[in-house]
């Protein structure tokens, strides 16, 4: 009876064993499949279309192109309504302007956006009208966001497979512990992948807006405006005024000479000590 008894605990004390080798086994390749999604999250910066048959077609150049323009001209409405119509004509907008007065000038100040394919054309339409007196400055750049661009699209296509292999791996999760840890990657993609969605968006915007900065002046003629005389009431309150505050300046000076004050009170106090005992 007792070898029985002995024989049932070693059969019960295996069968144990090897359902706990299973689910240690069972979890830890749910932990090694857990760190693979996240390694490949993370590995965002592969060549587009290498591996798992990933392609991305990235032939054109991005291209963001800006130019600031300065010059005078003969009469600001004018130039202003010619501009107005060039900006209508090449679907372009005005992003910001600025009126400013300085230095005996009157300035405008406009930061136009403008498509891509009409850059050029706006400039040279806009130096060639006759209301330009002189040019003062022109200045055009292009800087080149391919590498940063198509980077940015690789990025986002590993994350959104990584993303989708979390979300396949969260159907099989079996434990709450597993599905916490999931849950916590998925929304971590996410915010990943709309921090670079937004990014993209904001590259192709520049790409496909040009900024075009105008800034133009008009000379004003000096003229000399004198100031308007006071009456009488006014000039006599005036008067009376300034007149009280010489008064009170006058007395704080006074004031503020107190330590000599003070010294000759106390030397006026001496001598007549001494005069006293002579006598």
């Amino acid at each position: 009876m007792k070898k029985a008894v002995v024989f049932l605990g070693v059969l019960f004390l295996f069968a144990a064993c090897g359902k706990t080798d299973r689910s240690v086994n069972k979890t830890q390749a749910y932990t090694e499949k857990t760190a693979v999604y996240a390694e490949e999250a993370a590995g965002a910066g592969r060549a587009p279309g290498a591996g798992n048959g990933l392609h991305i077609d990235n032939t054109g150049k991005k291209i963001v192109k800006t130019a600031s323009l300065e010059f005078e001209v003969r009469d600001l409405d004018s130039s202003l309504s010619r501009l107005g119509k060039l900006i209508t004509e090449y679907e372009a907008y005005i992003q910001q302007e600025n009126q400013f007065r300085q230095m005996g000038r009157l300035y405008y100040r406009l930061h136009v956006r403008v498509p891509e394919k009409h850059f050029a054309d706006l400039i040279g339409d806009v130096l060639s009208g006759d209301d330009i007196r002189r040019l003062e400055s022109k200045r055009v750049s292009a800087r080149d966001v391919t590498e940063e661009y198509i980077d940015a699209e690789s990025r986002l296509a590993t994350k959104r497979q990584a993303l989708e292999r979390y979300r396949d791996l969260l159907d099989k999760a079996e434990n709450v512990g597993d599905m916490i840890a999931v849950e916590e990657n998925i929304r971590r993609l996410e915010e990943e992948i709309e921090a670079q969605e937004k990014r993209l968006e904001y590259l192709s915007r520049q790409v496909a807006m040009s900024e075009v900065r105008i800034e133009f002046y008009q000379s004003l003629p000096g003229t000399y405006v004198p100031d308007k005389p006071l009456g009488f009431g006014a000039t006599f309150l005036r008067s009376l005024h300034k007149g009280w505050q010489g008064v009170v300046t006058v007395f704080f000076w006074i004031i503020r000479l107190w330590p000599l004050w003070l010294a000759l009170i106390l030397l006026r106090i001496v001598f007549r000590a001494r005069k006293k005992e002579e006598e």
